[in-house]
């Protein structure tokens, strides 16, 4: 196996409520907010994982379908970033998500994982892997490929590509260049894949057989064993990117955002238990693209707001601490009189992430007129 560091990028759609997720159990402001199911409370049936190590004087606590996750911190693997988001104010999930993905002004190329691919020389065939139907924002620019899992990366008899187009591709259509190089690229990849994965007297994809049993009926289940079996098979991927949606909870939030959390921790640990011994070269940042306003509305939900909470997966990081400013719940210390407030610009994590983790040099180029200050999650 090779041991290059690893990355993996989870993308919670619609914004996360950070403060349903991370609960300050404690705060008088908060419980004053928000009705019990819409926190985690300090006891009965609906009391939340404790969270030691807060990054204040205050009882932090997991969502109480976040057993998972707890267990990930207690053992010193996750580390929370919380009051983390975005520094100009958008409550716009399109706006936001772009800004996000792009994290640098007008006018730069590409998105910031792509941008950080670019420095990447020499690459593998597969250098990153965006798991899903479309290209996140956050890798344009970059040679990543798009898959729902690895058997839809293969040019085979069986699978969608006949031996006689195949040999076309591989003469390049009579064309030479760039256009040969890349279509001698695609064959490599494709190669690489089907030596490991398909079975010629089949006819077929062999199917993955993970380390541990996924949770069934789960929709995180399959993109994330698509993630082990493909740093598994070490095809030189450095990168993947994985979106879950299912978190804009205007309405009946409690139900919803109960089963997200579940899917979404238990998955995760089945995930991370796959990885075995990966585990020591791989780290998971789970980001949203903003939190939910404080105060619930009349519909049971609550509405879209600033700050949310970043998770940090993978013993690289001293894990099992808070880490940031928590700005309090108090009026005066609202945006906007609304919103938990953004403390923490949420480029600081993932910049420390690429440059202690991933061995980044230059991260001016990743994130263009942004200096980072290291803030202590690997340190």
């Amino acid at each position: 196996m090779a041991s290059e560091p690893r990355l993996v990028v989870i993308f919670l759609r619609g914004g996360c409520d950070g403060l349903a997720l991370v609960s300050p159990a404690s705060d008088p402001d908060f419980i004053a907010a928000r009705p019990e199911e819409l926190r985690a409370l300090r006891q009965g049936d609906g009391a939340g994982h404790v969270i030691g190590n807060p990054v204040a004087d205050v009882d932090f606590r997991f969502h109480a379908q976040a057993g998972p996750l707890a267990e990930l911190y207690r053992a010193g693997d996750l580390s929370l970033i919380h009051a983390c988001g975005l520094t100009e104010a958008t409550r716009s999930h399109f706006e936001a998500e772009s800004r996000m993905e792009r994290s640098a002004q007008a006018g730069a190329e590409g998105g910031w994982l792509g941008r950080w691919l670019k420095t990447l020389r020499p690459m593998s065939e597969l250098p990153a892997i965006a798991v899903g139907t479309a290209l996140p924002g956050s890798l344009e620019g970059s040679e990543a490929a798009v898959a729902e899992e690895l058997g839809n990366l293969i040019l085979a008899q069986g699978n969608w590509l006949s031996p006689a187009l195949r040999a076309r591709i591989a003469a390049g259509f009579g064309t030479h260049g760039p256009v040969q190089a890349s279509m001698q690229q695609l064959l490599t990849l494709s190669d690489m894949i089907s030596g490991r994965i398909w079975s010629a007297s089949d006819n077929e994809v062999r199917p993955y057989a993970p380390s541990v049993d996924y949770p069934a009926d789960n929709p995180m289940s399959a993109p994330l064993m698509t993630v082990a079996q493909t740093f598994k098979f070490d095809l030189g991927t450095r990168l993947a990117t994985v979106d879950m949606g299912g978190w804009d909870t205007h309405v009946r939030q409690a139900g919803d955002f109960a089963e997200n959390v579940a899917q979404l921790s238990s998955a995760l640990m089945a995930f991370w238990r796959d990885l075995g011994p990966l585990q020591a070269d791989t780290s998971v940042v789970v980001m949203t693209e903003f939190g939910r306003r404080l105060r619930a509305n009349a519909s049971a939900g609550t509405d879209h707001g600033r700050g949310s909470v970043m998770m940090v997966l993978g013993p690289q990081a001293r894990g099992g601490r808070m880490l940031g400013q928590w700005p309090g719940l108090s009026n005066d210390a609202l945006e906007e009189g609304a919103d938990l407030a953004v403390t923490t610009d949420y480029r600081a994590p993932l910049a420390e992430i690429l440059s202690a983790h991933m061995g980044a040099r230059d991260l001016s180029r990743i994130f263009p007129g942004f200096t980072a200050t290291p803030m202590g999650l690997f340190g």
